[in-house]
């Protein structure tokens, strides 16, 4: 049998993810990314998706960057959007699913992984067929479910059921990741998994640092969610004059178009580019033309405030584009102020737009930041994170 560079028997993951490849959604780039670090470990890993759009794995990856690899493998298999099937065709869709599965598994080496709630059947699915199939189940965590949906307005009836399969995740999950150490703390604390607990942050690929030529002062690029606080670029850019910023994005494509009626009721003109979304080796392109890259969150939801480990924050700094972002505790757990990022108090547009203006201002004290936040993300990678993942697994097993 095959062994992985330790030596040792490679890890089968069957990692669940109810979404269609290629996609816009955010988590989809660090997804691939792990399951890809996992396959060059030399681990067997099967990434199951409602979905493949394209006909080859090369065009399924190409709008993440990610290249394919022999020991990844992109299945599609419908049946995983349990929430679309109901009644006598419920109990077959999962009849089969379950069956499925049960071929890929090969025991002592297989793990189940999953990482959404969305699909509340599927979660729930999934523990069954854990216990069914005799393999490990690992949920990997980005925020606490509950909180957010409090956070959106969601009535009471809503809550609680999701306050319950929360914690049924989190009472029968063999094991669990956390994507951010304060996340793991407030899961201890609060939630209290059953099984282990491990945290795996983000991480970045490296990347050569950015040339001279920047074409853009500041830049934005990452999804267009409220919480991200891409409103508080624009008020602050509209403070700055002659202060060009390039937006990169378009999901949800409605708050695109609210965001360029803000722009133009603050008289910002030509002088925000929107470039709507893009492949992500051009998004990332057009970060390295920028002088700043902004991280704005929104104060409003717990998500931004506590748990958002900044994959666009990294991608920046390792290019050496120094990052300009809102002070809160998710950020300074990767962060030192002043010193790898300039941070500015959450929901201030003018104290963002003194920070940029800082940036743009003083060249050599931005080269220092820059410097300094590329070695930090340098030494992040999702190498680091793959190795996070097979010790955690490998104990469990």
């Amino acid at each position: 049998m095959t062994t992985v560079g330790d030596g040792k028997t490679p890890l089968r993951f069957l990692y669940l993810h109810p979404l269609a490849l290629p996609g816009v959604e955010a988590n989809l780039v660090q997804t691939t990314e792990t399951c890809r670090a996992l396959a060059e470990r030399g681990h067997e890993v099967f990434l199951i998706v409602t979905r493949l759009k394209e006909e080859t794995a090369e065009a399924n990856l190409a709008p993440f960057d990610v290249r394919p690899h022999e020991n990844l493998h992109l299945v599609a298999e419908p049946a995983i959007r349990l929430k679309n099937a109901s009644g006598s065709r419920s109990w077959f869709v999962r009849a089969a699913l379950l069956w499925y599965l049960r071929g890929l598994v090969r025991r002592g080496r297989t793990v189940l992984y999953f990482r959404t709630l969305k699909d509340s059947r599927l979660a729930r699915f999934l523990l069954t067929a854990g216990r069914l199939l005799r393999v490990p189940v690992v949920f990997e965590a980005h925020k606490v479910v509950q909180e957010k949906r409090e956070d959106q307005g969601f009535h009471a009836g809503t809550l609680r059921r999701i306050r319950r399969l929360e914690g049924r995740v989190f009472a029968t999950a063999t094991g669990v990741v956390a994507s951010h150490p304060l996340l793991e703390a407030r899961l201890r604390d609060g939630l209290r998994p059953h099984g282990p607990l491990v945290v795996a942050p983000n991480g970045v690929r490296a990347a050569d640092a950015a040339g001279a030529e920047r074409e853009f002062d500041a830049v934005y690029a990452g999804s267009l969610f409220e919480w991200k606080g891409v409103d508080v670029c624009l008020e602050a850019v509209a403070r700055l004059d002659g202060v060009r910023l390039a937006v990169v994005g378009g999901n949800p494509p409605e708050r695109l178009e609210a965001l360029k009626e803000k722009a133009s009721a603050l008289g910002l003109g030509d002088r925000v580019t929107w470039f709507g979304q893009r492949p992500r080796a051009e998004a990332l392109e057009i970060v390295g033309r920028s002088r700043c890259a902004l991280v704005p969150l929104d104060p409003e939801f717990e998500e931004g405030e506590r748990y958002t480990c900044p994959l666009k924050m990294l991608e920046a700094m390792v290019r050496g584009v120094v990052v300009v972002a809102a002070d809160t505790p998710a950020i300074r757990a990767f962060v030192t102020p002043d010193v790898s990022a300039l941070l500015y108090p959450k929901g201030d547009a003018a104290a963002m737009a003194g920070r940029i203006e800082e940036a743009l201002a003083d060249p050599a004290r931005t080269a220092a930041l820059a410097a300094a936040g590329r070695a930090l993300a340098l030494e992040a990678s999702f190498g680091a994170r793959a190795r996070t993942l097979e010790t955690f697994v490998r104990d469990l097993l």
